[in-house]
């Protein structure tokens, strides 16, 4: 399975912020990153059944059972004061060695309130940025590539708690010791402190269950300039490069965005609308099947925007700006076929 880095513009790895979440488990005093229930060789057993606010009782401030197969890593975090708006990178590495092998089917997240985002990333083997980093390391930063570029995604969240599972015989592969960057920004609206952390859940399944790698695309509209007080829609299109299997398509903008809506680009269904949601929190479309888009089709996709504050929005990294994104997760059709980073910056 080859690995590339998660976009083609340095700090776009970011992207996959929103904005900022009071909702949550009640916040406290954080235990440090740790991994527990490891499955190695490749797991042995049905993916975790836990999800994010299990029944269980907590052991600090993230309620996040364990998965029944695979493990967990947590951020020792940070404490965040009120009105900041701060986004940190840590390093956490997997359990085990490299002679341990993990077949991951998807993944349970949750983070503390007043979070902005999370998304992780893994360096890819061997390269300078694998090198380069420990884990524990932690810094401010504007992207997951703050320890160098050559990283691919792994799983993301814009809300407090998350699931996502792959297609049967769709996955991840991961080594045991590999090393992940964990992106978290936070905006603290609150009149107190906030500690913030981060916990995911990776359940694992056999080796033999995964035949595909799965992937993730970013379709970016950088052009954005809402001015104060008005309304003001965007539109951006982008095509694959080759054919891709797509399972789950996932907008983004922040706490200003309204509509947003995809449609079919090119091939038979030009201009057939896939979906519509109304605001930036309800944020995810999956497939009842995951669908074929041949090579030179895509998505057009249109961001709706209503600026109630006093000054002109652009596309920025903070939570005081606007972004118009539509990600999604792709897996190649046939086993073997090529496999090319699939992001895409609009006119």
């Amino acid at each position: 399975m080859n690995h590339r880095p998660l976009v083609s513009a340095a700090s776009l790895v970011v992207l996959v912020a929103c904005g900022p979440s009071s909702s949550g488990p009640e916040t406290g005093t954080g235990s440090g990153t740790t991994s527990s229930s490891v499955t190695t060789s490749g797991g042995g057993g049905s993916s975790s059944t836990s999800g994010a606010g299990g029944s269980s009782s907590c052991e600090d401030d993230l309620c996040l059972d364990a998965p029944a197969s695979g493990f967990q890593l947590r951020t020792d975090g940070d404490e965040i004061q009120p009105g900041e708006d701060i986004e940190y990178c840590e390093v956490v590495a997997l359990p085990g060695g490299p002679e341990d092998e993990y077949y991951v089917s998807g993944y349970e997240i949750a983070m503390t309130p007043f979070s902005h985002h999370l998304i992780v990333v893994a360096a890819v083997p061997g390269s300078d940025t694998e090198k380069a980093i420990s884990p524990g390391m932690k810094k401010t930063c504007y992207g997951a590539d703050a320890f160098g570029g050559d990283v691919y995604g792994v799983t993301g969240s814009q809300k407090p708690t998350h699931e996502e599972t792959y297609p049967d015989g769709v996955g991840k592969k991961f080594k045991g010791g590999q090393k992940l960057v964990f992106d978290y920004h936070y905006f603290n609206s609150s009149p107190k402190p906030v500690k913030a952390r981060a916990a995911v859940n990776f359940n694992t399944v056999e080796a033999a269950k995964v035949t595909r790698e799965a992937h993730s695309f970013g379709f970016y509209n950088l052009n954005l300039s809402i001015p104060p007080m008005s309304k003001k829609s965007f539109s951006g299109e982008c095509r694959f490069k080759h054919d891709v299997m797509v399972s789950k398509l996932t907008r983004h903008t922040h706490q200003w965005g309204k509509d947003f809506s995809v449609y079919h680009a090119g091939g038979a269904k030009d201009g057939e609308h896939v979906w519509t949601t109304p605001n930036y929190e309800e944020t995810d479309f999956i497939y009842d099947e995951p669908i074929l888009v041949k090579g030179g089709d895509g998505f057009r996709f249109t961001c709706a925007f209503d600026n109630t504050t006093a000054k002109t929005l652009k596309f920025g990294l903070t939570a005081s700006d606007e972004m118009c994104i539509l990600f999604g997760t792709w897996f190649t059709p046939t086993v073997g076929a090529s496999e090319d980073n699939q992001d895409c910056l609009t006119d």
